[in-house]
């Protein structure tokens, strides 16, 4: 980030929901699949409080153009189940 005059913390612009996720898909399997659209900033699948995935997950793009090509995921098939992106609610 600091090669690229942003700051630190600076995980990107867009931000997105992914639902519909196998319990055992990995934050590294999300990020390659992702990555094939944009530069990945970020990546928290979300986990329940035994530690177990909720089956969703939130990427976060470094570029809006990036987070726009990423929607095109939609539908895809990871670990066996089609992925949900889209923006996410809040």
């Amino acid at each position: 980030n600091i090669a690229a005059d942003r700051q630190p913390s600076y995980t990107g612009d867009f931000k997105l929901y992914v639902g519909n996720l196998d319990f055992y898909t990995t934050a590294e399997e999300l990020r390659e699949t992702f990555a094939e659209k944009g530069e990945v900033g970020d990546v928290n699948i979300i986990t329940g409080e035994d530690g177990r995935s909720r089956g969703f997950a939130f990427v976060t793009m470094m570029t809006e153009e990036g987070g726009k090509l990423a929607e095109e995921l939609d539908g895809q098939d990871v670990g066996g189940r089609n992925l949900v992106v889209r923006p996410p609610n809040n």
